[in-house]
């Protein structure tokens, strides 16, 4: 009778470490999880927070070719400036940045913020002029377009 008694309390000590060692998996496999998830969530403030700083570096590209005078077109100077420019492009685009589509676009406050408005021939609400490019990085909204709309 002892034995089976002894038999009886090993087996259940048993069918407990086993849910112990089941219980004690699982909080870790949540732990590793968690920890990835972070990782993860680190890694995308650190590029949101790289991206957002240098945009004001490729408006200034931008703003700076965009007034270039027609007689330094063909300058080597300046063709190395462009290149410049659109390699900086690529890096941003490659970590998914990209524009918000702006003119002839229906205005989205989500991603456009309206700084005026332009009397036009297209209908109300319309973009007809960007005044600044806005960005997303993914999904994710880095900084709304500027824009001005069609009078309603």
């Amino acid at each position: 009778m002892q034995k089976k008694v002894k038999k009886k309390k090993s087996e259940s000590e048993l069918v407990e470490l086993q849910h112990l060692a089941k219980r004690i998996q699982a909080d870790f496999d949540n732990y590793r999880n968690r920890v990835q998830k972070e990782k993860e969530e680190f890694s995308q403030f650190a590029t949101n927070d790289l991206v957002i700083r240098l945009l004001p570096t490729l408006d200034h590209f931008k703003l700076a070719l965009k007034h270039l005078p027609k007689e330094l077109a063909e300058n080597d100077w300046v063709k190395g400036i462009w290149h410049i420019e659109r390699q900086l492009e690529q890096t941003l685009a490659d970590e998914g940045l990209s524009e918000i589509e702006t003119v002839d676009q229906k205005f989205d406050h989500e991603l456009h913020e309206a700084v005026g408005e332009v009397k036009s021939a297209k209908p109300p609400g319309t973009i007809v002029e960007e005044v600044q490019k806005g960005y997303k990085l993914g999904n994710r909204i880095l900084r709304p377009a500027k824009v001005k709309i069609a009078e309603g």
